[in-house]
């Protein structure tokens, strides 16, 4: 696994090296996440998709973040309307 540092829809990811593995950073954030058995990674606090690549994975969570932002956003405004 390679270090690094990306930045994506206004946030940046980054794949650290370590001597024990990899740290993955979003917005100097430590983001924990596991390998299942079958060699996919998962990350503890989205564990609705596994990918091979951490930093894919870390897209994906923030799309995933963004969609429940947005959700809760417009429930919001419904209720003070």
């Amino acid at each position: 696994m390679k270090a690094e540092r990306q930045k994506y829809k206004g946030h940046v990811i980054e794949l650290r090296k370590r001597d024990d593995g990899a740290e993955l950073l979003i917005d100097n954030t430590l983001v924990h996440y596991g390998l299942l058995p079958g060699g996919l990674y998962f990350l503890h606090d989205y564990a609705y998709d596994w990918s091979d690549n951490l930093v894919d994975l870390a897209k994906k969570f923030l799309d995933y973040r963004r969609n429940i932002e947005k959700i809760r956003s417009d429930r919001e405004s419904r209720k003070r309307d």
